[in-house]
């Protein structure tokens, strides 16, 4: 497991630890040395195929519901950590509220590129870490997907309350939010945001038959919420009962 710090051109500074994919999760966060949070809220997804309007009511719901109810709960916030979708949203969220909640961002190592990483990267290929994340996790994984069982072992190990949000999204959002409500977190669903979300959204709001095995059980788990966009995070009262319960 190694340790370094990155320094972005944004003037922000960010821990990344190194870790394979059968690190310790308790390793992994004393190695971090994250301050120890009240709560957890995951972000699933991703932003593919949305127009301007769409992606700006969705930087309202980052920038006016989820960063001000992160900070309310005194939550980590923890996500895929490129600069990219609703990963580069969130990171420019917390900046915009003056950074009051640290943002771990879980990625495959050979993904991504950043200052001072791999002289050998491709920057056609690889994937920039959003700037504005306190701390990192790169798992040792050429593949995308293969950084999700340590994001979940993480997760459990700070055994704290857990709400996660699926966001538009694909099928590595869809096996992520089934393994959320497989154990008995919450999910939010951003209905609207395209692909999976929606298809999630309409199993879960009207009860429409689907072929998809996750669609299926996260409908059937009674964990799931269809959310419609809003920008307060005073109207997100189930929410924060949940969280807070």
């Amino acid at each position: 497991m190694r340790k370094n710090t990155i320094a972005f051109d944004n003037g922000n500074q960010a821990v990344v630890v190194t870790a394979g994919r059968d690190a310790d999760a308790q390793s992994i966060l004393k190695t971090l040395d994250i301050a120890q949070p009240q709560a957890l809220i995951m972000v699933f997804g991703g932003a593919k195929g949305l127009d301007d309007s769409r992606k700006a009511r969705l930087v309202e719901v980052f920038t006016n519901a989820i960063a001000p109810a992160a900070a309310e709960l005194g939550a980590l916030v923890m996500d895929g950590g490129t600069q990219s979708g609703v990963m580069a949203m969130m990171g420019e969220a917390l900046a915009k509220g003056g950074r009051r909640s640290q943002l771990l961002g879980i990625a495959p190592a050979g993904k991504v590129i950043y200052p001072g990483g791999r002289s050998d990267a491709n920057i056609a290929e690889g994937a920039l870490l959003e700037p504005n994340h306190s701390h990192f996790v790169l798992v040792e994984s050429d593949e995308w997907g293969g950084e999700s069982g340590t994001m979940f072992k993480v997760a459990k190990a700070l055994n704290v309350p857990v709400a996660t949000m699926l966001i538009n999204g694909g099928q590595i959002a869809a096996s992520e939010a089934l393994q959320s409500v497989r154990n008995g977190w919450q999910l939010f669903v951003i209905e609207g945001s395209g692909r999976f979300a929606d298809e999630l959204s309409a199993a879960v709001r009207d009860g429409q038959v689907t072929k998809s095995v996750e669609v299926s059980e996260i409908a059937r788990s009674g964990r799931a919420n269809s959310c419609m966009p809003c920008s307060s995070p005073r109207r997100c009262v189930p929410f924060h009962v949940r969280m807070r319960g």
